[in-house]
């Protein structure tokens, strides 16, 4: 997590359809075609054909037609009457439908007037649980067909609804279309419950429209019909997202090259900004501000140009910092980015450093998630810090989260490690050989294949985004849960979670991993988890759709298995250094797992002084940092180098 402070500045009386979108995806049977009671008809008449009367039928509303065959084909066998193949019961299934259509499809009251309005601004997408030649023939039957930019049927996608993948194909479309098109612009509206809770899975801002109050939705938005004043108003009003601007905030890397004692820097800042590149000696500086003392080396950034290089070669051995100052000032957070130390004796005399060797190979992953906080720059000494943990610990295989471009492979190169990296944010680090995969997750997500003694684990370092803090919203018993679930910064949690389980299954389905390898997915995730969030608390109940997600893909929470009673041991990872009246403490750091269960867990936020070099730490010798360690801003010489707690786990393969 970046740091943010605490901001609930919300207008609960305000509607939540929202002043601007960017495109519009839609269910088609029941939101758009008056198809549910035709296709339950449908799924009746094959029942009865096979001699059975179904008392179960409201069950089969909104499912795809492959779910809705093998959910008849039970139905039908526990009545002990012989039961067709489920692919032959799909097929018959198809055909009474589409007769149906044929005949007797029409659209909903409102759609045609609905979506012929939204389409003169907005590209539309339909994603329905129907196969495509079904889809296309009620498009065609109803109206709508030449008001549809694109479309996604069940039999184009690996899952039908509930899950979010139909939405996440939609919305990739619409994007390939216009790039200013996203999950978290973007606005769905569903009938069903499976629909909504797929939408909502995906990360867009909900309508819910059905007549029938008794029906639970998942869904920011409650309407009855598409006719609904406030929705056809919202229809005529809604104006189109505008494209972000391209101007950003200020950024820098660079890395210090011993051999040829060259600092080359990157950086981003305004333009019309001037700026330059300060070297100052890493005792001379404090948090956040710029030093008193001159700097040792400086060097103006030429207009437009992205980086400089300096030429150090008169420094002395020591530890150093860089800052980008732009006009005269140090840009907000970014004081402490660049630490890098000189050292041109020990480049040829050092010995190379040996890791650890993994306590019972053969029987288990010793894995960490590991948030560095800006590489690791915000506190004296963090990269030897860092070395440090790691040549003492017993992990194998690590998570890393705000890498800031090369610090992560900073870090492994030290350790004699591996690295995988997609973008300069998430990286996969390894004591064992690995693979990166190319996924549509950068810069949120590294994917990379590990082969261990035991084989192949297929592993993902996730950092999620930290804007919209939930807990600061959650927290207040003024704000409905709806309001905090349904902020862009909480969407687009949700959507980059939803991209993340797409990207697996494609990965599965291509081959390029196994489906029976181990899974391990760990990361920061900027928010809480469903499991811990208690009736009792402060606030009202939210339940956190992000780990949910992943429990119903088949993951499970390694801290939470082995320690289930969240109020007892209640494992937070925000933020041991921020005092608790300017944060809250949450748990948002995590370890999920598919195919190896948890042995051990436990969170790291410092470490046990001193520790000889040799040494390898058990759980029982990691100790908490509250009340041992400075808080942000006299934080510096805290052992342990970052704002986050990390989470460690021991699995084993199932």
């Amino acid at each position: 997590m970046q740091t943010q402070f605490l901001n609930t500045g919300i207008d609960v009386s305000a509607s939540l359809l929202p002043a601007t979108a960017s495109a519009i995806v839609l269910d088609c049977d029941g939101l758009l075609a008056d198809t549910e009671e035709l296709w339950l008809r449908a799924v009746d008449a094959c029942a009865l054909a096979a001699g059975v009367t179904l008392d179960n039928l409201d069950n089969f509303r909104g499912l795809a037609i492959d779910a809705a065959a093998t959910s008849l084909a039970a139905t039908l066998a526990g009545a002990g009457v012989s039961v067709s193949p489920v692919n032959e019961l799909a097929d018959a299934l198809s055909a009474r439908f589409q007769s149906l259509i044929a005949r007797e499809a029409t659209a909903m009251p409102g759609a045609l007037a609905l979506v012929g309005q939204l389409a003169k601004r907005f590209p539309i997408a339909v994603a329905s649980n129907s196969p495509r030649v079904l889809l296309d023939q009620i498009l065609e039957r109803i109206g709508l067909q030449s008001l549809v930019t694109c479309s996604v049927a069940r039999d184009e996608v690996s899952a039908a609804k509930p899950a979010p993948e139909l939405y996440v194909a939609a919305v990739r479309e619409l994007n390939r279309l216009d790039p200013a098109v996203t999950a978290q612009t973007a606005v769905a509206f569903e009938d069903s419950a499976v629909g909504s809770l797929a939408a909502v899975s995906a990360g867009l801002l909900v309508v819910g429209v059905n007549t029938d109050p008794t029906l639970s939705l998942s869904c920011h938005v409650r309407l009855a019909t598409l006719l609904d004043t406030e929705l056809v108003d919202w229809a005529s009003d809604v104006q189109p997202e505008r494209a972000a601007t391209a101007e950003h905030g200020a950024f820098v890397s660079g890395l210090f090259h011993q051999k040829t004692s060259v600092l080359m820097v990157q950086c981003q800042y305004p333009a019309g900004q001037t700026a330059r590149i300060d070297v100052y000696a890493q005792t001379e500086c404090t948090w956040d501000e710029l030093p008193v003392a001159p700097p040792v080396a400086s060097a103006a950034v030429a207009a437009g140009a992205d980086g400089v290089t300096l030429d150090l070669a008169d420094l002395a051995d020591g530890t150093y910092r860089f800052f980008l100052v732009t006009d005269g000032d140090l840009p907000v957070w970014n004081g402490r980015t660049g630490e890098f130390s000189v050292h041109r004796e020990a480049e040829t005399t050092a010995a190379v450093s040996v890791p650890v060797t993994p306590a019972q190979p053969e029987q288990s992953l010793d894995v960490l998630t590991w948030n560095l906080w800006f590489g690791g720059c915000h506190h004296n000494d963090g990269h030897a810090k860092q070395v440090a943990y790691l040549r003492q610990s017993a992990h194998t295989i690590v998570g890393l989260q705000e890498c800031f471009g090369p610090h992560g492979a900073r870090l492994a190169s030290a350790a004699g490690w591996n690295i995988a990296q997609q973008g300069p944010d998430t990286a996969v680090i390894s004591l064992y050989p690995l693979m990166l995969h190319c996924t549509e997750t950068a810069p949120f997500a590294t994917c990379a294949t590990v082969v261990t003694p035991q084989g192949a684990v297929t592993v993902w370092s996730v950092h999620l985004w930290h804007s919209d803090y939930g807990p600061y919203t959650a927290d207040d018993p003024n704000i409905p849960a709806r309001f905090t679930l349904a902020s862009r910064g909480e969407r687009q949690r949700v959507a980059q979670l939803a991209r993340i389980v797409s990207e697996q299954a494609r990965l599965e389905r291509e081959g390029v991993v196994s489906g029976e390898d181990p899974v391990i997915l760990m990361g920061d995730f900027n928010v809480p988890s469903h499991l811990d969030w208690v009736p009792g608390q402060p606030g009202p109940v939210v339940d956190w759709p992000t780990s949910r997600m992943l429990d119903g893909a088949g993951f499970a929470d390694a801290f939470r298995v082995i320690h289930p009673d969240a109020a007892a041991v209640p494992g937070h990872t925000w933020s041991p250094i921020i005092p608790k009246n300017d944060e809250p403490r949450d748990r948002i750091d995590f370890i999920f797992s598919r195919g190896a269960h948890a042995q051990q867990a436990w969170t790291v936020s410092a470490l046990p002084a001193p520790v000889g070099p040799e040494a390898t730490l058990s759980p029982e010798e990691y100790r908490p940092i509250d009340g041992e360690a400075g808080v942000l801003g006299e934080h510096l010489d805290n052992n342990w180098p970052t704002d986050h707690a990390a989470v460690a786990a021991r699995l084993t393969r199932d």
